[in-house]
């Protein structure tokens, strides 16, 4: 772990809408930094990849963590990079998971540039340090292949969907405690590193590194993967490292042809990594699958080595504390909602009839104060609506109805003026100690309208219509103390 100094991120730095922790730096290769970080959300560690060409760009001081183009003549490289290292990353996630791969989790843009996530392997070195750890120079091809495998079928695989490493160094590939093989730096932006703004920076290793990786014009493609797979090769049996390619060029050196260092490998071997680390792309294999073919013995299978699979697909799966907290508030929902739909249940048609009485209650203390043409003139006012709801409507009854089916539906509801609700059945068969009712029938034309006391008994025949004058002419008849009843014709005037 590297003590965090400028030009890079503070420790401590959240990033990704706060997600994501700056714990360590890892690695600068002058295009890329990356760090040691934690995922808040997931609970996990993870790398965080920073586009960051050092040669070209610089960090803000103080508080100011973005980074900008030195020269305005850079922008457009910078703008480049930027598109290659997000083209990569998407490919990658929409690959994810893949075997033997640190896999790209996901990519944001922060700070003027842009950030990859990709998945942390505890325990893993570089492919350097596991063969020194071997206490031997010089490795025979299929002991590489044993370890190497994984790494030749899986450039096949990406080399089939348009992706190519282009950086490949033995730092870049990574031996796990389990002897599986993993790439890694899959998004670096290699097809802009001949750039000459960039200089000659970290990530391009000229020992494993093809000619076309130095020539901005270049055509370049998986042949640079093929090289670099030879080189390796050549690197760990021979026990020398290839000379690059400026040293070559016009034939000043020549490697040494692995058959002839002293090696335990085959010519035919031998001559399969010449043909890896040919100066020229044109002169090498055409895919991964033809090199490993000619270097592999007859006899030799190469089995898959172990699979990373099963441990990316766990990474994609929600973290358990998260999981919990869902089915937690999934609970505290379901438990909410019964409550609101008792609620409702329960209270709201209280609340409605409450409201309703409310209404009702207004309507006839109202009318029971009103003079008799206040009276005639409210009920005139009434619509079909409300002649149903403040009291009983018959307009709507056929003429043909039996008298006696039509006194029954005539007994349904009055107003106890006591109380400030409606009853149901007959006032004067429900009267028990002191007691005020108001019934009003809306029949053809006309309001019966009956007040019902213990003292007495009163009844009005309204018409719903005022005359052309605006008089209404009302009839009412009372009964007052068991005395004979007494009826009226009254017309009133405004």
């Amino acid at each position: 772990m590297k003590t965090i100094e400028k030009p890079y991120l503070r420790k401590g730095t959240l990033l990704g809408e706060d997600r994501y922790r700056i714990d360590a730096l890892e690695e600068d290769n002058d295009i890329i930094t990356t760090y040691l970080a934690y995922d808040v959300f997931r609970q996990k560690k993870v790398k965080i990849r920073e586009l960051f060409p050092t040669r070209i760009m610089t960090r803000g001081a103080g508080e100011d963590q973005t980074i900008s183009c030195k020269l305005l003549s850079s922008e457009a490289l910078f703008k480049s990079m930027k598109g290659h290292v997000i083209a990569r990353a998407k490919k990658l996630i929409g690959l994810y998971p893949l075997e033997n791969i640190t896999n790209v989790l996901a990519f944001f843009e922060g700070n003027g540039t842009v950030y990859v996530v990709e998945e942390l392997t505890p325990g893993a070195v570089s492919l350097d340090e596991y063969l020194k750890k071997r206490h031997s120079f010089k490795f025979t091809v299929e002991a590489l292949l044993k370890i190497l495998a994984p790494a030749f079928g899986i450039l096949e695989k990406l080399h089939g969907k348009g992706i190519w490493h282009g950086s490949l160094t033995p730092a870049n590939i990574l031996v796990t405690p389990q002897g599986s093989c993993l790439l890694t730096h899959l998004t670096d932006p290699v097809e802009d590193i001949a750039s000459e703004e960039l200089g000659n920076p970290a990530i391009r290793r000229s020992e494993y590194c093809p000619v076309e990786m130095y020539v901005e014009d270049a055509q370049r493609g998986p042949g640079a993967d093929i090289f670099a797979l030879g080189a390796i090769l050549y690197r760990y049996t021979t026990g020398e490292k290839l000379p690059p390619y400026y040293e070559r060029i016009n034939d000043e050196v020549e490697p040494k042809a692995p058959k002839d260092c002293e090696t335990r490998i085959m010519d035919f071997q031998s001559d399969a990594i010449m043909k890896a680390v040919a100066l020229y792309d044109f002169d090498r294999y055409a895919s991964v699958a033809e090199l490993l073919k000619d270097l592999a013995p007859e006899d030799m299978e190469l089995d898959s080595l172990h699979s990373t699979q099963e441990e990316a697909r766990n990474f994609s799966r929600l973290p358990y504390w998260y999981r919990k907290r869902q089915n937690e508030f999934k609970r505290y929902v379901v438990i909410l909602a019964v409550i609101i739909i008792a609620f409702i249940v329960i209270f709201v048609p209280r609340f409605s009839d409450i409201a309703k009485n409310g209404k009702i209650n207004r309507f006839y203390k109202r009318f029971y104060k009103a003079t008799e043409y206040e009276r005639c003139d409210m009920l005139s006012k009434l619509s079909k609506q409300d002649r149903s709801f403040y009291g009983n409507d018959y307009m709507t009854l056929p003429d043909d109805m039996e008298e006696e089916e039509r006194s029954k539906l005539m007994t349904s509801k009055y107003f106890d003026l006591r109380l400030g609700h409606y009853e149901t059945g007959n006032p004067s068969q429900a009267a028990v100690g002191n007691f005020e009712y108001l019934k009003i029938d809306f029949m053809l034309g006309q309001a019966w309208v009956t007040y019902i006391s213990r003292e007495k008994e009163e009844h009005w025949e309204f018409p719903l219509k005022p005359a052309i004058d605006g008089s209404f002419t009302v009839r009412k008849t009372v009964t007052e103390g068991g005395a004979a009843a007494k009826t009226t014709v009254e017309k009133l005037t405004p």
